[in-house]
């Protein structure tokens, strides 16, 4: 995995800054490249072919086409044979290069053969053009901007701000996430100015017009085919997991002790010769802790096993540097703890982690996509079904959350905001969201059947926003992540597959339990409760040094004049939760987490109390 930087000019000094804020990506090596027309970067962290021929930016043999590239190609070999058979010829056993052969044969098109995740910038001397592009998911991150004569692009949002570019707090980004928690969830950013490349496309730049266009190359909405089975889908994750062992490093996991990650590990470990580690966050004698499952898939496996945990000197030690390392704003404290997860890993030499984040919204594994199934069976007129669905899943799951949100889509849309105002978000400041959003409110508000709402998850409202909290903060640690849900063959092959074979008898995840009934050992597999990976917000923003620190936030003058809020409302909500007479822990810390990102990239105040915001180096 490594961080890409460039622009349409030349400037040696630029584009050094770049690779300096984004080397963290990649420490084992950097590299530029430029001529008249270009300024392109590279840091690597090195995975495959771990020598001096894997260096970018790397170009064709002739020299004409050059590649910055940060990701992984796991059918390159299969592209490669084919290619060898075409008549190209290879300096490296790399995929980078790989791409550049793909592209010299089939031109555009050649992104529809790759299988993996990716984000690349191609220079094309010939035709004068920039081409960029991500995978399919948003798994890479790649930003960019434009203005009149210029486009520059990174890794990083940091990276474009090492020029002196106009921008500002996105207003709509704001409060549609403090309104509606949507982050990730298009193509604007939190920043003015500065975009995210759409995964559905490809990016053409002109370098001697300056014209810019794009070129759609994916169906967010996959295409459908034959119904998949559970064995069907067997053997589509455990290829997949095997693809993502590719690798000249030692491969361990993230896991959680869920179904999805307990999954990964268990096929790993029938894959992989030799120990592997796992790496877990857990809240001793916490509800939500999951240490039990977590040990259960050690005793199966046998992995090595390593854990950490939540507290508030670290947090408060560690806060500046996260908030700079995402980058933009994040919806909750899980992040963080992920955050936790990447620095243990990198302290134990870890270089290559699969993780199981998909897995939720391929196979409905959280319970409020019951609403929508609830909503599917009721326009069908299969109400019986709908009467015995609501009861299973409440006697199962013990909560009311997904028919309270059934009964809330089936409002008109002026019922929903009603009551949405009055009695979940009294904080916001209405007018300010009705001046910049206009009546846009959240998507997930509309009626739409199960696998409408999956989709949305995997392309829009979900998925997006949690690929950007794991990348960002695993390669703050110099570690690639590698999820094997997020496979466009598994995806696709689920997209066919009915909503009863996903949501059942008021269970979750019903195809892919019975795909693992022989993999996964049985106190996992038959788990009827979801925590997913969470973190104690609640109990922790009652910590004495923790409410210490947010009072400092919340009482500063800079916090109570944010036009997005009602201060009092806030300070109201604050103080009950202290004393116990509600519980926001997760909405404290995004108040929390704004602030101190207005602080850090736009009013360049130290948001320690430790000294300075940190500049990452090759060696965090």
């Amino acid at each position: 995995m490594c961080g890409i930087n460039g622009f349409n000019w030349k400037d040696l000094r630029l584009i050094s800054q770049m690779n300096d804020v984004t080397r963290h990506r990649g420490p084992d090596d950097h590299g530029i490249y430029q001529d008249e027309m270009v300024s392109l970067g590279h840091n690597r962290l090195s995975i495959i072919d771990l020598s001096e021929k894997g260096r970018q930016p790397m170009s064709s043999e002739d020299g004409t086409v050059w590649i910055t590239y940060n990701g992984e190609i796991y059918n390159y070999r299969e592209l490669r044979r084919e290619l060898l058979e075409k008549g190209h010829r290879f300096r490296s056993d790399t995929d980078t290069e790989v791409i550049i052969h793909a592209y010299e044969e089939f031109g555009h098109d050649f992104v529809r053969r790759l299988r993996g995740m990716w984000a690349f910038c191609i220079y094309d001397q010939n035709r004068g053009t920039l081409l960029l592009s991500r995978d399919q998911f948003g798994i890479k991150p790649l930003y960019y901007h434009l203005s009149p004569g210029k486009i520059i692009f990174s890794s990083m949002i940091s990276g474009i701000l090492c020029h002196e570019i106009q921008t500002a707090p996105r207003a709509r980004a704001i409060m549609e996430y403090l309104a509606f928690n949507l982050e990730d969830h298009g193509t604007d950013t939190f920043f003015e100015n500065i975009q995210s490349l759409a995964t559905d496309s490809l990016l053409l730049y002109d370098l001697k017009s300056h014209e810019h266009r794009y070129l759609k190359w994916y169906d967010r909405k996959p295409r459908t085919t034959a119904t998949a089975a559970a064995p069907d889908i067997k053997t589509l994750f455990t290829e997949s997991v095997r693809q993502r062992t590719i690798a000249d490093v030692p491969i361990g996991s993230c896991l959680s002790g869920g179904v999805d990650s307990s999954a990964i590990v268990c096929i790993l470990d029938q894959l992989l010769d030799g120990d592997f580690c796992t790496y877990s966050f857990v809240v001793p004698g916490s509800p939500i802790d999951e240490s039990k499952y977590i040990r259960e898939i050690g005793r199966t496996t046998g992995a090595r096993q390593l854990f950490t945990a939540l507290d508030p000197d670290s947090f408060l030690a560690e806060i500046a540097d996260f908030v700079a390392a995402q980058e933009e704003p994040v919806g909750g404290l899980s992040p963080y703890a992920q955050y936790r997860v990447m620095k243990l890993a990198h302290e134990h030499g870890a270089k290559v982690l699969l993780d199981g984040q998909g897995g939720d919204e391929l196979f409905a594994g959280y319970v409020y996509y019951y609403s929508y199934y609830f909503y599917e069976l009721f326009r069908s007129f299969r109400w019986l079904k709908l009467a015995r669905e609501m009861l299973l899943y409440s006697r199962n799951s013990r909560k009311t959350y997904s028919s309270a949100l059934f009964g809330f889509l089936l409002l008109p849309r002026a019922i929903q905001v009603r009551l949405w105002k009055s009695r979940l978000n009294t904080w916001i400041n209405h007018a300010y969201l009705k001046q910049v959003c206009g009546d846009t409110y959240d998507p997930r508000w509309s009626r739409m059947p199960l696998n409408d709402i999956l989709n949305l998850s995997l392309f829009s409202t979900a998925i997006p926003e949690m690929m950007r909290w794991e990348d960002k903060n695993s390669m703050r640690w110099s570690i690639e992540t590698r999820p094997p849900f997020l496979d466009v063959d598994l995806v696709e092959a689920m997209a066919s597959v009915p909503a009863e074979e996903k949501l059942q008898d008021g269970k979750t995840k019903v195809i892919f339990r019975k795909a693992m009934d022989d993999i996964l050992p049985p106190l996992i597999r038959d788990r009827k409760d979801k925590i997913g990976f969470a973190a104690p917000a609640d109990e922790f923003f009652r910590n004495e040094k923790i409410i210490a620190f947010c009072e400092n936030i919340i009482y500063s003058d800079s916090f109570r004049s944010r036009p997005y809020w009602k201060w009092p409302e806030v300070e109201k909500i604050f103080r009950d939760h202290i004393t116990g007479r509600r519980n926001a822990g997760d909405l404290i810390f995004k108040w929390i987490n704004l602030e101190l990102w207005l602080r850090h990239f736009f009013e360049g105040r130290n948001i320690s109390g430790a000294g300075p915001i940190p500049v990452f180096t090759s060696t965090p």
